[in-house]
Order: structure tokens, then sequence, then C-alpha cells
């Protein structure tokens, strides 16, 4: 790789860090705010929902405005507001208040994945793949190490409200480093040109339509014609991000909650809030093998479709064990679970990659991140219900159903990949349009 390629995937990958880091502390705290607050699960799973929605929601109006304005000025954005979000969290009082800065915090969060993306997407061409999975390796990362300082921060500032002031203080450096490095053609974010953006717009509509690349969502078969038609593969690849995203924000939610319950060490200790933040961290830093795996494993094989369907074979029977087991066993099949699972998102988002243009990278990126946090962040109301009604377990079991779902999906993205529709709604395979 170039050196200006290893600076995108390090800034971008740093950021992926740190907006996964901000939306995996609350797992960690999740019993100690319902204590403080007293609150069920159902409650503060409908007020987190509404984070995670807007963590999902504003990914497509942050990708439209990468492919306008530019990926590294909206990343910038991005990290800026999730670090004054976090801080402002951590500062709240009330329960209007915390509810208003989450919100917030998911809004700005929502902006990292479709900027980021299009970044690498536009400007790594070598070793895609693996630039995929390192940014995949340092979001786990992120997920690994916040449920360890939120119980750290329980631990040795009897409060939940530690993690967030800690993360929103990095977060401030980190924007900074960002906002000081130089990216080969890439516009750095200058708060003095605000007032010409709407001039950025239309100098980039002009660039999109000399070159014969609106930014539109189009296949990645470069002879198609790129205005009527759209891939049925990138139509299947956005229902699976929805399944999945289920999957993801329900596991992530529910672990700390779920260990504390089933795991009798967990349960007797003298702070299990701490130990189980403790025990997830440690289950998730397996997936950093699995994201480095879904990267690395597009570069070296042909048909790139077939990984997200091995993933999901294994997946849907690993979440109903999960359901079933408790204690040794449920920790073995939780770390099967977290080994196997996070190789999907880099394997997924290099797909995206390949069915959508250069030139729309970011909005397909931010349509699939709005279904995949937006629409899957309804697993923290379904999931608190179910807790509360039944028990955390159960809720595994759901999930364990939308992973077949999300098999039967992937495997359609296969099967299909050579078939488009052609407006006004016709069914065209890439061959036919060759004749």
């Amino acid at each position: 790789m170039q050196k200006h390629e290893l600076k995108v995937i390090g800034l971008v990958s740093f950021s992926h860090f740190m907006t996964h880091s901000y939306m995996t502390i609350l797992p960690g705290v999740l019993l100690a705010i319902t204590a403080e607050r007293g609150l069920t699960f159902t409650a503060i799973g409908l007020i987190t929902n509404v984070g995670y929605f807007l963590y999902g929601l504003g990914s497509f109006p942050a990708g439209y405005l990468s492919d306008r304005i530019g990926s590294k000025r909206v990343l910038t954005v991005g990290l800026g507001g999730m670090a004054v979000s976090s801080i402002l969290v951590g500062l709240s009082q009330g329960l209007l208040a915390f509810a208003l800065a989450y919100a917030l915090l998911g809004l700005f969060a929502s902006i990292h994945h479709p900027a980021g993306l299009s970044l690498i997407a536009r400007r790594v061409e070598n070793r895609r793949g693996k630039a995929m999975g390192l940014h995949g390796v340092l979001g786990n990362v992120g997920m690994m190490l916040a449920p360890l300082v939120a119980g750290l921060g329980l631990m040795f500032f009897r409060s939940w409200r530690a993690a967030y002031l800690f993360y929103g203080g990095v977060g401030l450096l980190s924007v900074v480093i960002t906002y000081r490095s130089r990216i080969e053609h890439e516009a750095d974010l200058d708060w003095r040109s605000l007032y010409r953006w709407p001039e950025l717009f239309k100098k980039r509509n002009r660039e999109a339509a000399e070159e014969g690349t609106e930014v539109a969502l189009v296949s990645a078969v470069s002879n198609l014609p790129q205005k009527s038609v759209f891939p049925l593969s990138l139509l299947l690849l956005f229902c699976v991000a929805v399944l999945s995203g289920f999957i993801f924000r329900g596991s992530l939610t529910f672990f700390p909650a779920l260990l504390q319950r089933e795991v009798y060490f967990i349960s007797s200790s003298e702070q299990p809030a701490v130990m189980a933040g403790t025990i997830t961290s440690l289950i998730l830093s397996l997936g950093l093998i699995g994201a480095w795996f879904g990267g690395w494993i597009n570069d070296k094989i042909k048909r790139p479709e077939l990984v997200p369907i091995a993933i999901f074979v294994l997946i849907a029977p690993v979440l109903f064990l999960v359901a079933k087991f408790s204690d040794s066993k449920l920790l073995a099949v939780s770390c099967l679970f977290s080994l196997i699972y996070y190789a999907w998102q880099p394997s997924h988002n290099y797909l995206i990659s390949r069915y959508t243009r250069r030139a729309s990278h970011g909005v397909g990126f931010g349509i699939n991140f709005f279904l995949l946090f937006g629409v899957g962040s309804v697993a923290t109301a379904i999931g608190g219900y179910v807790a509360d009604q039944y028990s955390v377990d159960r809720f595994y079991l759901v999930m364990a159903g939308v992973a077949v779902a999300a098999l039967v999906a992937a495997t359609c993205v296969n099967l299909l990949r050579r078939w488009s529709v052609e407006f006004p709604f016709k069914l065209v395979r890439a061959g036919d349009l060759e004749k």
C-alpha cells in the first residue's frame, strides 16, 4: 500500500474505534442506569432505541454529503459531534437530558460509516478487502474496550458517567488529529467556507454529469445502463443489513445482562456489573480475529458473496445455543459467536463497494448503515420487552430465527448476482445486456 493509503486507513479505522466505543458504553452500564433511575428494561430499551435509530437514520444524509462535499470533511464533523455529545451524556442530570444527549450521540455517530468507508473505497486501490478488515478490527477493539472502561469507571468512580466523559476527552483529541491530517485529493474542513457549500454541491453535480457517473445506485458491471438498472444483489444486501443489524444491536446491548444473570461466578461476585463488563470485553476481543479474516478473505476468493452465507450457517445454531446454555457452556458459545459473527461486516462492506459505483459509494454506504443501525435498532426495544416479559435468554432465540432469515437473503445475493431490475420494472441478466 502507498503512504497516503495507509494514512486513510489509519484515520478512518481510529474513527471507527471511537464510534463503536461510544455506542458500546451503554451495555456495560445498563444495569447501573436502570438501578439509579428505577427503569425497566423496556423503558431503557425505548429511550436508547431513539439513539440507535438516529445512529442509522443519519447515515443516509451523511453518505449524500460525503459524495457532494468530501468524505474527510464530513468525517471530521462526525468526530467532533460525537465527542461533545458523549460529554453531554456524562453530564446529564435528568432522564430527559440523558435521552436528548444520547439521541445526539447516535446522530453524530451515524456519520462515520458512510463517510469513512466511502473514503476507503475511493482512496484505497490496493488490497481494499484488507483495508476493510483492518477497519473492522479497530471497530471491534472499540467494542471490546468500551465495556471494560465502563466497568472500571463503576469500580473507581462509582458512576456510569465516567466512561462517557473519558471517551469525550479522547474524542476531542482525535478531532484535532483528523483535522490537521492531509489526505491526497481530499478537501479539508474549513469552517470559514461553510457558506460556500452550496457551490460545492453544484460543482460536484457538474463533475458527475461530465463523467457520466451520476450519484445513483448502479451495478458494478460497467456495461450496464447507469440510469435504469438496479442490481438485485444490492437490494438483497440491504435486506441482509436489516437482519444482521438486529443481531448486532441485540447481542451487544444484552450480552452483559445475560452473563450477569446466567453465569454463577459473575452473579455471585461482589461487583457483578464490573465482572460482566470485563468478561464481555474478553469475549468481544475474539471478534478481532473474525473482523480481520472477513476482510482478508475477500481479496483471496473469486466469489466473496459466499462468505456471508458461511457466516450465517454457523451463527444461527450458535445463537440458539446461547439461549439454552448457562455458566461455562454459555461462555464457550458466546466466544464462538464473537469469533464468527464479526467477520460479517467487513465482508458485507466489501460487497457494498463492489455493487455501487465510485461516485455513489457514500450514498450506498449511507443506505446500508441506515438499515443496519437504524432499522436494526428495533432490537433494543423488542429485546427489552422480551427480557421483561420472559427472560434475557429468550431474546437470543428470537435472534437465532433472524439469523436463519439472514442466511436465506445472503444465499439469494449469490444466486441472483447476475440479475438486475431494469426500469420500468424489467428483469434482465447481465449477459443479456451484452447482446
